[in-house]
């Protein structure tokens, strides 16, 4: 009983890693990360972009996907769950990327500045217009909170939405890819919204054109032609999603799914359930079948972690970093469970160089702030043990961090410097 109210305590640690950057429920996973990254040069290459796009994952029930003020791409991991393939999200990713490229957001921006009794951009309704997202509270034009996110976001026009909708739709004209998935993905959106109350004349008055003139469009523009359709990139997809759908438990959706699909949702699910050996049984099934997909490691990894077996798990997430050594969330995981009492003077040196990549994109992390504090301890390092004090305990005056960061950089340590750099930018 004790080791399932420990996986409890783990279970949204599995490979679902809560940033301490941003709200509790950004989620971080190397496999999904990589694969919109793909899916957003596939759309910057096709439309000619050379900006560079961001974008973050969002735990929340809501099908949805949007765009803030500072351009950031918001995607929720429902919306993942609900694409039957990868044609669905790329059309939903395109259409945010469709507002940010006309230039929606700094256009409705300046717009709004014209209004009167206007204090501030906060009084207005911060969930932006996407492909998909219509619930109750976008139409009654509140001030809300998205998982805690900070940033206001632009409630975009009917016009806008319906631009951006064409920009999704040629876009994949010019990739020459269609599926009927973008199409049924409309069609549960409705079926939720009518679930929520919403009306069709509710929807008529919203900023987002109605689900059949969005429906009667794709079909208009695609026309069912021959499809450039990748289906190693959907085998590819099919294992993200199920990987959600089982740590979710949507068990109505893994029901529909083929094997291996399912299989994969399930040995997740039976894991969150409490069974470990049901779980690892399947999983050990399809990484025999599978040897090639490294992720099936990274998830039973990520299963005996959340049950408290951390040295076996260690040794998957080894074998992970090995295989992709760009994969922070393996490293931070064997980072933060090393026994550094153990380790000599040079290993403690050359572990302190090694992972400084974690620190930088991790720097509010306390535990690998803890850990680095040791480290230069032992090290006596003076610089980072003043720098790493002051980070660990500052206080949540924005003013006075800046100012103390410009102190620390007065340090010949190139490797700090560059530390407070990439803090001073991020916070500015």
């Amino acid at each position: 009983m004790v080791v399932i109210k420990k996986f409890y305590f783990f279970v949204f640690l599995f490979i679902f890693f809560i940033s301490n950057n941003l709200a509790a429920s950004r989620i971080l996973d190397h496999e999904t990360e990589n694969f919109i990254s793909s899916i957003i040069a596939e759309i910057k290459n096709t439309n000619n972009i050379n900006r560079d796009l961001k974008f973050t994952i969002i735990s929340s029930n809501e099908i949805n996907a949007y765009v803030d003020q500072n351009n950031l791409i918001y995607i929720t991991t429902s919306l993942i769950e609900n694409c039957e393939d990868y044609v669905a999200l790329l059309s939903v990713i395109a259409h945010e990327i469709g507002h940010i490229d006309r230039n929606h957001i700094s256009n409705r921006k300046s717009s709004l500045r014209k209004l009167k009794n206007i204090n501030s951009l906060s009084n207005l309704s911060i969930i932006a217009g996407s492909m998909i997202s219509n619930n109750p509270e976008m139409l009654k034009g509140l001030a809300i909170s998205s998982a805690g996110i900070s940033n206001v976001n632009i409630n975009f026009s009917k016009d806008q939405e319906r631009e951006a909708d064409y920009y999704s739709l040629e876009t994949l004209k010019k990739l020459n890819i269609y599926s009927d998935s973008i199409i049924k993905l409309l069609n549960t959106i409705e079926e939720r919204s009518i679930e929520k109350g919403l009306t069709k004349e509710m929807i008529k008055i919203s900023t987002h054109p109605y689900f059949e003139e969005r429906i009667d469009i794709i079909n208009f523009i695609n026309q069912h032609k021959k499809s450039n359709y990748d289906s190693n990139k959907n085998i590819e997809f099919k294992y993200i999603r199920s990987k959600y759908l089982g740590y979710n438990g949507r068990l109505e959706i893994i029901n529909k799914l083929e094997n291996p699909f399912k299989a994969y949702a399930l040995s997740i699910l039976k894991a969150k359930n409490g069974d470990l050996k049901g779980s690892l049984k399947e999983l050990n099934r399809l990484i025999s079948l599978n040897e090639r997909n490294i992720y099936f490691l990274e998830t039973k990894g990520d299963i005996l972690y959340s049950y408290g077996y951390t040295n076996e798990s260690l040794k998957f997430y080894k074998q992970v970093l090995k295989k992709l050594p760009e994969n922070l969330y393996a490293q931070i995981r064997i980072f933060e469970n090393m026994e550094i009492n153990e380790l000599s003077k040079d290993n403690k040196n050359e572990l302190f160089y090694e992972n400084l990549n974690l620190l930088e994109k991790f720097y509010n992390n306390q535990k690998i702030l803890s850990t680095y504090l040791n480290l230069s301890m032992d090290s006596k390092k003076e610089d980072w043990i003043n720098f790493l004090n002051f980070w660990i305990n500052k206080k949540n005056d924005k003013e006075i961090i800046k100012i103390k960061l410009k102190e620390f950089k007065e340090t010949n340590d190139k490797d700090l410097i560059s530390l407070i750099n990439i803090i001073l930018k991020n916070i500015s």
